[in-house]
């Protein structure tokens, strides 16, 4: 089979390789659509650490069953199927709350030494599996990992947001999304700030009532303009740097929330006298359960993403990795790109 193989930073390599074989509890997919992450971006670049010389990345897909284990249950052969990328042990403390994103024993697709589904077949535990509505499409099945990580940023603020005034930090895919899942909320003002105005138009595009690039105007100025002066009641960092989380942190009201998706840098610069006296709220999120998984792909229906403005490019496998080359280089014309593996004739 065809696999997108890592050969070392800025290295991807068309090869071919052996069909995965499966276990009892395994199940082998044919993969239809494997979405390029950010995260897939910043270790091609070699600047993680968390993806071996060899392995084949991708964790944001969709396909088909075409070989099952013994173990398979009803699963039958050609089911359509979105994979929830975290392998979890199911039996550690976290496993047994349902926590499984927590999982101390997790591995996840695509990444370190980890085989994930930038290639035309994967094998993945049946435990993995969900399957997809019959009127949901491959390249929309494989934007629900995204969709899951932003729609558990939005599920950790812990009250209603009919009504509220929310700003998003970075309007990469995850912000994109995060401006979707709270127009779907009912937030009354989405603000959202980024340096791409291209980005910008794309957050227009989502739902977002404002935008702002910080590079031209003051945002906290323009926010405590629309807020008549309090600031936001939430705030979304998709970035992971200084200057966003400062720009999360200060536009907020006194005893506002800010949710922290963004994980570019290790450690950041912050005013901790400003979370302390005006007492902010911060919540750390990073994936999400392997239950909230499941629920993102019966509720991505109902609201009422527009998927046709993410996803800008669907590629054969022999052109990605030029297409990782473009996106590492910090091109902000495409918001997500996805390689298509087409049926067998």
């Amino acid at each position: 089979m065809k696999a997108l193989v890592y050969k070392g930073p800025e290295q991807l390599a068309v090869e071919q390789v052996s069909i995965p074989e499966i276990g009892a509890n395994d199940a082998l997919i044919k993969v239809r659509a494997s979405g390029i992450c950010g995260s897939d971006t910043h270790g091609y670049l070699g600047k993680t650490g968390r993806r071996a010389l060899g392995v084949i990345m991708g964790h944001e897909f969709s396909g088909d069953v075409v070989k099952l284990g013994k173990n398979s249950g009803d699963w039958k052969i050609g089911d359509r199927v979105v994979v929830q990328p975290s392998i979890f042990c199911g039996e550690c403390f976290y496993c047994k709350s349902g926590k499984t994103h927590l999982c101390i024993n997790k591995r996840f697709l695509g990444v370190m030494d980890c085989n994930g589904a930038m290639a035309e077949y994967i094998s993945v535990p049946i435990k993995l599996l969900y399957r997809m509505p019959d009127d949901m499409s491959y390249v929309d099945g494989a934007l629900i990992e995204p969709l899951a990580v932003s729609k558990c940023a939005v599920d950790k603020i812990p009250f209603d947001l009919q009504g509220k005034k929310v700003l998003v930090v970075g309007a990469g895919t995850i912000g994109l999304l995060v401006v979707a899942v709270l127009k779907s909320r009912g937030a009354s003002k989405i603000i959202v700030s980024d340096l791409s105005q291209n980005r910008l138009e794309f957050a227009k595009a989502m739902g977002a009532d404002y935008t702002f690039n910080p590079m031209q105007v003051d945002v906290r100025e323009q926010i405590l303009k629309i807020t008549d002066g309090f600031g936001a009641d939430v705030s979304l960092e998709a970035v992971g740097a200084d200057k966003p989380v400062e720009t999360a942190i200060s536009c907020l009201r006194l005893g506002g929330h800010s949710v922290w998706i963004g994980n570019s840098k290790k450690e950041i610069v912050l005013d901790m006298q400003s979370v302390v006296t005006r007492e902010i709220t911060i919540y750390g999120t990073y994936t999400y359960s392997h239950e909230e998984f499941g629920n993102t792909i019966y509720e991505m229906a109902d609201m009422g993403i527009q998927t046709d403005k993410l996803v800008g490019e669907l590629l054969p496998i022999e052109k990605a990795s030029d297409m990782f080359a473009y996106l590492a280089a910090g091109n902000d014309d495409i918001v997500k790109t996805q390689i298509i593996f087409e049926e067998e004739s």
